[in-house]
């Protein structure tokens, strides 16, 4: 019987070694053996040999191979727990995996309670947006970087953003563990698809500076929600509420050149701005 690949990616986990560092391990479960690598084996994947930087190893005359490597080749996500001393490996869900249906046959929800979170799930810490109507749904883009496969299950579309969730009932089907909420990151200003620390704290302090202000002798107090980075360079979508009214706001990234930067690394500022009132946009549309 042929298998699939990622039914290769289980029964190989079983007999390979890791490329994660040894000193993460107490001492007292650390064990030396003799063994040999041999870099003149040859590593074939779906019929095609891939180049290994770390060559097999053999020992008791068992191969081993670096799974986090390995795990790249057959499409496999690999992560390292260090506070359990585990190694998750698990299928790869592409980020544009369709949602299923069309727009007739989407539940419709409302941003109701909208609260931004990050959640540890198989061995990582996701930010993601929950939104709390009659029950809690999940962004789908969220899931699709958590690598939850969603299909099958029922969903439901946004009114004001037209973003696609799912419910956490719906959910339950496809979880592989229950999704813990992660108190390792104390950030209040929640942003996704983003790592550069330079940007993540220009928009930070750009969100810290507008929390309130006033206009016209009107004062404003705005809550973010949340902000997704956006295929486009330094771009970014900002969901907030302002006195308790949904807004949309691009932002984009402007690179600075601070003649008191001496560490000479990139410094940003949030250099334009465009709001949108969602709320009114979908409901007049």
């Amino acid at each position: 019987m042929r298998m699939t690949k990622w039914s290769k990616v289980a029964v190989i986990g079983t007999i390979m070694g890791t490329c994660f560092t040894a000193g993460v391990y107490a001492q007292d479960v650390l064990q030396r053996v003799d063994a040999y690598l041999r870099s003149d084996f040859k590593v074939m994947v779906d019929g095609k040999q891939v180049s290994m930087a770390n060559p097999p190893l053999i020992y008791n005359n068992a191969s081993y191979l670096p799974v986090k490597e390995l795990g790249g080749y057959l499409g496999a996500s690999v992560n390292w727990q260090d506070s359990t001393k585990t190694i998750y490996i698990n299928p790869r869900v592409s980020t544009q995996q369709p949602a299923e249906g069309n727009e007739t046959n989407y539940t419709e929800i409302v941003l109701q309670y909208p609260y931004p979170q990050y959640l540890d799930y198989l061995g990582r810490t996701y930010p993601v947006l929950v939104n709390m109507t009659d029950q809690y749904y999940y962004r789908l883009k969220d899931l699709d970087r958590m690598g939850v496969s969603t299909a099958g299950l029922r969903k439901a579309k946004e009114k004001y953003t037209e973003e696609i969730y799912v419910s956490e009932q719906e959910l339950k089907k496809s979880w592989k563990e229950t999704p813990q909420i992660s108190y390792m990151i104390n950030e209040p200003i929640v942003i996704t698809g983003e790592e550069d620390p330079a940007k993540l704290k220009a928009l930070r302090e750009y969100v810290k500076n507008f929390r309130y202000y006033e206009l016209n002798q009107v004062a404003y107090m705005t809550n973010p929600v949340i902000i997704d980075a956006l295929p486009e360079l330094n771009t970014y979508s900002y969901i907030l509420s302002e006195n308790r009214h949904f807004y949309r706001t691009t932002l984009k990234l402007t690179q600075t050149n601070d003649n008191n930067n001496i560490n000479d690394k990139p410094m940003y500022v949030v250099g334009s701005s465009s709001k949108e009132d969602i709320e009114v946009t979908r409901v007049n549309k």
